[in-house]
């Protein structure tokens, strides 16, 4: 009679290949089935790349989960708030910060989206962070007011949707001279100073992206051109002070420049514009 095969008959490392697929809710549900799984959910590579959003966590329940399963191989984590929930933190503390610099030291990505960043200091996050992203943030200057010599590794940097994001914002960065990326989507207070700080700070920029940045213009690319000579990509959206010799400013001027994309409604009639391609950026 042939043998029925069950689930449990599988190795560990075969469960634990397949629970790679599983979001943190699923994998703190098989928690409770039985022994064998409460022993297997805390293995690192479950642990190593770690999403909350879309869905919003509680930071005592955050605290909860750091604490026990975070650990030296945690690379990423992708933490989601709460909106609504203007005038507190919802989902992180600064307790939590340092927990997890304490258990994942190596933590290169960090991720937060709809949160109240009020009485959160940023610079408690690891030094070794490369990957830094704001979504729907309140960013009140204090939590980054020690942060000049903190991100020293950052490679990436974006901010979306971020209403209150001012040119003082990143200059609370300082210089970083391994940014390649940076990317501003609808923040409407990032103007020609914002620019000017960029180019002075992320001198090596290799893809800028000002999306929804409506005071910036003609000024902003006489900026770009001086200051990013290493620029390969740039995606401009609704500058109401660009106009085509802007554009031309910044096609016959940086030599390093790949892909172009223009998006103003003074220019072409709002049509998209495009110059080069994405191919090998």
């Amino acid at each position: 009679m042939l043998h029925q095969a069950n689930f449990t008959d599988l190795p560990d490392h075969i469960i634990l290949e397949i629970f790679m697929y599983l979001n943190v809710k699923e994998l703190l549900r098989l928690v409770r089935v039985c022994k064998r799984l409460e022993r297997l959910i805390p293995d690192k590579w479950l642990w190593k790349n770690v999403q909350f959003s879309p869905r919003p966590i509680q930071k005592t329940k955050l605290r909860s989960i750091v604490t026990k399963y975070f650990t030296n191989s945690t690379a990423a984590v992708d933490i989601c708030g709460k909106w609504k929930n203007k005038n507190t933190t919802y989902a992180i503390s600064n307790h939590i910060l340092k927990t997890i610099a304490v258990k994942s030291p190596k933590l290169s990505t960090f991720k937060i989206e709809d949160e109240n960043l009020n009485s959160i200091s940023l610079e408690l996050l690891p030094s070794s962070i490369q990957h830094l992203s704001f979504t729907r943030c309140e960013i009140p200057l204090s939590c980054l007011k020690s942060c000049v010599e903190k991100f020293k590794h950052l490679k990436s940097l974006s901010f979306r949707r971020c209403p209150c994001l001012t040119d003082t914002h990143l200059s609370c960065f300082g210089n970083l001279p391994k940014l390649e990326k940076l990317e501003i989507v609808e923040s409407y207070r990032i103007d020609n100073d914002a620019v000017r700080v960029i180019g002075r700070s992320f001198p090596n920029l290799r893809n800028l992206t000002l999306v929804g940045c409506a005071r910036c213009g003609d000024l902003c690319c006489g900026n770009i051109v001086e200051k990013l000579p290493l620029l390969q990509s740039l995606e401009i959206e609704e500058w109401t002070e660009l106009s085509m010799r802007g554009v031309n400013m910044l096609t016959n001027n940086l030599e390093n420049l790949k892909f172009l994309s223009v998006k103003c409604t003074q220019i072409n009639k709002g049509n998209i514009v495009i110059r080069g391609s994405r191919v090998g950026l």
